[in-house]
C-alpha cells in the first residue's frame, strides 16, 4: 500500500522541492481528495508532467498556482494525518499516474560530473541521456568563453522547471554545436543568432508562443528546449538530425 519512501525528519526541519513546477495542491489531504490520511500535502508538477507529492508536512510554504523552483521551500516536516513521527512521505507519479522509484530525484548523483557540463547545477538531479556522442561539450567546453555564463543561465532555465533535468545533457551539446555557447552568436548569412541561433522569424513565433523575450538569454534556453520538444520531440533526436544534416 505504500509506494514512496518515508525519510526521517526531525519535525520543522526544512522540506526542499526536489525537481522545479507547477503547485497543483497544497492543503491538508481530507477525505476524497486523494490524499486522505496524508496531513498536509504539497503536490509539484515538473515538465513532465510526474507528480511529487510531499506529504505529513507540519506546515505548508507554498500555495497552488505557484511556479517553484528545483530546492525551493515547500513546507517543514511533521507529523501530520495518519504518522506515528516526524517525517516526510515522498511519492513520485508518471504523467499516467503509475507510481515511480522516487529516489533518483534526491540521491544527489550527477552524471554530468565527470562530462564537465553544468557541474555547478547541483540542485538538481540530471539523469543520464540515451545521447552519448557529446564531442562539443567534451572537447570544447571549458576552452569555450562563453560557457562559464552559459552553466548560469542553465542553471536558471533548471529552475524554471520548464525544461526537463533529463535534456541537460544533449540540449547542452546542441546548444554548443549550434553556438558555441554564446548567447550573442551572431550568423552572419542569416538572421541567426543566440544559443539556439533561431532565425528572425522563429524567434517572433516563439515570442509569441511562450510569452517570453529571445534577448534574456534564460529565455533562449527555454525557448530552445521548447522549440525541440515541437519539431522532434526530444534533444536526442534532435541531435541525430543534426549529425546527418550539419543543423537541427
Amino acid at each position: 500500500m505504500h509506494n514512496g519512501i518515508d525519510i526521517a525528519m526531525p519535525k520543522g526541519a526544512p522540506v526542499g522541492a526536489t525537481v522545479g513546477g507547477k503547485v497543483v495542491y497544497a492543503g491538508f489531504g481530507q477525505k476524497g481528495s486523494g490524499y486522505g490520511g496524508y496531513g498536509n500535502v504539497v503536490v509539484v508538477k515538473d515538465a513532465q508532467g510526474r507528480l511529487h507529492q510531499y506529504s505529513h508536512l507540519d506546515s505548508i510554504g507554498v500555495k497552488v498556482g505557484q511556479t517553484v523552483p528545483s530546492g525551493a521551500l515547500v513546507g517543514k516536516a511533521g507529523s501530520t494525518g495518519r504518522s506515528t513521527g516526524p517525517h516526510l512521505d515522498y511519492v513520485v507519479k508518471n504523467a499516467k499516474g503509475q507510481h515511480i522509484n522516487p529516489t533518483s530525484f534526491i540521491t544527489g548523483k550527477n552524471p554530468l560530473k565527470n562530462t564537465q557540463a553544468v557541474q555547478k547545477a547541483k540542485d538538481v538531479a540530471i539523469p543520464k541521456s540515451s545521447y552519448t556522442n557529446t564531442w562539443k561539450t567534451q572537447k570544447e567546453a571549458l576552452k569555450a568563453p562563453g560557457y562559464q555564463a552559459y552553466k548560469g543561465h542553465l542553471s536558471k532555465a533548471l529552475q524554471s522547471g520548464k525544461i526537463p533535468a533529463e535534456w541537460v545533457v544533449p540540449l547542452t551539446e546542441l546548444i554548443g554545436r549550434e553556438s558555441t555557447w554564446n548567447a550573442k552568436a551572431d550568423n552572419s548569412k542569416s538572421t541567426a543568432w543566440g544559443y539556439g541561433q533561431f532565425l528572425e522569424s522563429t524567434r517572433k513565433d516563439y515570442e509569441k508562443k511562450t510569452g517570453l523575450s529571445y534577448s534574456n538569454p534564460v529565455n533562449q534556453i527555454i525557448m530552445t528546449a521548447q522549440y525541440v520538444k515541437d519539431r522532434y520531440g526530444s534533444p536526442e533526436k534532435a541531435l541525430q538530425h543534426w549529425d546527418k544534416n550539419k543543423w537541427y
